[in-house]
């Protein structure tokens, strides 16, 4: 009788370990850089983002009640945007993830650190930056990167207006091949 017992709970066991245990093998790569568009960031001699985390929307497809943004943990916690300007761009984040299709991204910014070179004084720089519809997919032995080009705009000739950090656009790359590219070009 005991010997059942053990079987039951071993065999109970491994159905609940078993998914698990699968998905784990339907994992893809998924990485996110970040750019500037060379707007107004060369009014900075320094320009730190410090970032909360970086949140994608999974498509609710039959399981609609679990919808709602998945937070990811940036791979860095900081970094000086006046260094990534034009082709130049940063990881922040790279990392195996589960397989799955997604329709939003929102990069959240915590604080924006901002010295501006003509008087070395740190000024105000407002935060844009909002989620965006963004559909992609993230699947087994697949890589997924995203770009966002960032662009600091300079709105002081539209008072009470300063600058604001923006989205310019992405780029969607599935195994090294751009997929959608905004605006396009």
């Amino acid at each position: 009788m005991k010997t059942r017992h053990l079987l039951i709970l071993a065999l109970a066991f491994l159905s609940v370990a078993a998914p698990t245990l699968s998905a784990g093998e339907e994992q893809g790569v998924f990485e996110v850089r970040i750019k500037d568009h060379r707007e107004a960031i060369g009014d900075f001699s320094k320009l730190i983002l410090n970032f909360d985390a970086i949140l994608v929307s999974p498509k609710p497809g039959i399981k609609f009640w679990q919808t709602g943004w998945k937070s990811i943990p940036p791979g860095i916690p900081s970094l000086d945007l006046t260094k990534y300007t034009g082709k130049q761009s940063v990881i922040v984040f790279r990392g195996s993830v589960a397989a799955g299709s997604f329709d939003g991204i929102h990069l959240k910014i915590k604080t924006i650190e901002a010295t501006l070179k003509k008087n070395s004084r740190s000024t105000n720089i407002k935060n844009k930056i909002g989620p965006i519809k963004l559909s992609f997919e993230t699947s087994s032995r697949a890589d997924t990167l995203i770009v966002l080009d960032l662009a600091v705009l300079d709105m002081s000739d539209h008072p009470p207006a300063g600058y604001e950090l923006n989205l310019k656009g992405y780029e969607l790359y599935t195994n090294g091949k751009l997929v959608d590219k905004v605006p396009p070009g």
